[in-house]
């Protein structure tokens, strides 16, 4: 294909899954009418943006006042961040920062909630962390995660570009990734990243990126995934004519707690974009 993408984790995911379901979202836009989300799902979602607002404010350096917090749920939140926050590095503090890094003829993309970066006797380094009101999944999970593996690769390949210009290139070893939870406030994970590790993620997705480059951009349909549970939560199987799977289709509200669960303080964009409203970018 010719045409120059913005490749974010969830795009990366949804390649992954499907490619005709990638093609239709990302490149058709294609339009499907999605049920609203349930208004718990939909609070719940609303809470977990506004709990990553009050930490970007934090990091900012203005004022919190928990009184001021309405919600009762939040306003717990808030608290346990307050009392459990990990001790961090001394360095430059960038929250909700952005990376745009190529490769190939496309870009990738990444938004981190928090970034510090500073030097250690007398070497670089960058600590990434991210905050998390869902459940906390085990640590294998979390290490294999998209959003673990692409995030330590692009700091690992586009890093340096935060200190400016004569920077020396950023190690992967000089690399590493929080995970903080507000339901497992003790027990954040902490991954450092390593040469062999950024080896492996770098070719895995760099032959995905080459997959999707491979892929016709002619109007010809792409192949559709063999794995026939994920039509199950695609908001595509009519247009797939997959609308009879051997397994009942998931209704709107199942789609959306699976997707919510443990991932409402994902980036809003993507997450909405996860299969209930697929004419999203």
């Amino acid at each position: 294909m010719n045409d120059a993408l913005l490749l974010s984790r969830y795009k990366l995911i949804t390649f992954l899954a499907c490619r005709r379901r990638f093609q239709l979202r990302y490149l058709a836009e294609a339009a499907w009418p999605a049920a609203p989300l349930a208004v718990a799902d939909e609070a719940r979602l609303g809470l977990g943006q506004q709990f990553h607002q009050l930490v970007q404010r934090h990091f900012l350096g203005l004022k919190i006042e928990p009184a001021t917090i309405d919600d009762r749920t939040l306003r717990g939140w808030w608290l346990t961040f307050e009392r459990f926050l990990p001790q961090l590095p001394h360095g430059r503090a960038l929250p909700e920062l952005t990376l745009t890094i190529p490769i190939g003829q496309h870009l990738l993309h990444g938004r981190f909630d928090l970034l510090i970066i500073g030097e250690t006797d007398g070497r670089a380094f960058a600590h990434l962390y991210d905050w998390k009101t869902g459940r906390q999944p085990d640590e294998t999970t979390l290490r294999h995660d998209w959003q673990t593996r692409l995030y330590l690769a692009m700091l690992a390949e586009g890093g340096q570009a935060l200190w400016g210009e004569g920077q020396t290139p950023l190690l992967p070893e000089q690399i590493s990734l929080t995970y903080w939870y507000v339901t497992a406030p003790t027990k954040p994970h902490t991954f450092v990243y390593s040469p062999a590790w950024h080896k492996q993620n770098w070719t895995e997705i760099r032959a995905i990126v080459a997959q999707i480059e491979a892929q016709p951009n002619t109007g010809g349909v792409w192949p559709l995934t063999e794995d026939r549970a994920q039509c199950r939560v695609c908001a595509y199987q009519a247009l797939c004519g997959r609308q009879e799977v051997d397994t009942p289709a998931l209704s709107a509200t199942e789609v959306a707690v699976s997707l919510l669960a443990g991932e409402a303080d994902e980036e809003t964009d993507d997450l909405l974009a996860l299969p209930l409203e697929p004419a999203l970018p």
